[in-house]
């Protein structure tokens, strides 16, 4: 159960890097669309979050 968390966890953490990445780039360029990509995969990371949570306390997914 604990490498599953870690993993997940570190998956998590990469995709807010990669977000925060997109989001930057998206200011360095003006770009409407980065941001927009950078808005989804952190959505994406959160609801990864919540279901590994739920998945470790036994939860209903």
């Amino acid at each position: 159960m604990l490498p599953l968390g870690l993993l997940s966890s570190v998956v998590v953490v990469g995709l807010v890097v990669w977000a925060l990445k997109l989001m930057q780039s998206a200011i360095d360029q003006s770009e409407f669309s980065l941001m927009l990509a950078g808005c989804l995969v952190c959505s994406a990371a959160v609801g990864l979050a919540l279901v590994m949570v739920m998945t470790l306390n036994g939860l209903p997914v």
